[in-house]
């Protein structure tokens, strides 16, 4: 029998550790007070011991490498758990579970993802990258609420993308980011986003 596959499965296996230790080290260079100022691709690779040029394999470009440190944020923080929501059978308890995840998601990284979505307003590639997730979200709202419509005549069609748009901005990281500072824990988020999003939905039928 041929040692190939063999091979390649151990290489295509050493190749993800070294993804992996990559976007940790990254993970760690933007967790620094100095933040993105002293993040660039060089100083990523020092910090995860590779030549600079294995980063540039691994991802490409630097806009690339943000793009995998929220990808690696994503994982961790929990969003694989969005198709759970999308199975509850009713739309309205859905789109609590959606609100739900996605506190807990921009918990998970808050500062990281405040520092990625800072460096997206100056970095087209990122920015734009950033933009087609955010539209991702806007899409699966749009999803719920159509349940939500189809089940209880709310909203009306006149008012749908108007519901759609203001729930878009109520899970956003931008709005979690206000309402957890101060004394609210992010489980109070999640309760007052969850009851104003109840509030629109139930506002929006003429």
């Amino acid at each position: 029998m041929s040692p190939r596959p063999y091979r390649l499965g151990r290489r295509q296996e050493a190749g993800e550790k070294t993804r992996s230790r990559i976007v940790a080290a990254a993970r760690r260079l933007m967790l620094r007070p100095e933040g993105l100022a002293a993040f660039s691709v060089d100083a990523v690779a020092r910090e995860a011991g590779v030549a600079r040029m294995t980063v540039y394999y691994r991802f490409g470009s630097k806009g690339g490498l943000l793009q995998g440190i929220f990808d690696d944020l994503a994982a961790r923080g929990g969003l694989r758990h969005l198709r759970e929501a999308f199975r509850q059978p009713d739309p309205v308890e859905a789109l609590s579970e959606f609100i739900s995840i996605f506190t807990k998601f921009w918990r998970s990284g808050r500062v990281v993802i405040r520092r990625l979505h800072g460096q997206g307003v100056i970095d087209p590639e990122l920015g734009e990258a950033l933009r087609e997730r955010e539209e991702r979200r806007r899409e699966d709202l749009r999803v719920i609420v159509k349940r939500i419509a189809e089940k209880g005549g709310l909203p009306s069609e006149g008012s749908f993308d108007d519901v759609v748009d203001t729930l878009f901005t109520l899970t956003s990281f931008e709005t979690f980011d206000s309402l957890a500072r101060g004394k609210r824990r992010p489980r109070d988020v999640a309760a007052l986003l969850q009851h104003l999003a109840l509030a629109v939905v139930r506002g929006a039928g003429g």
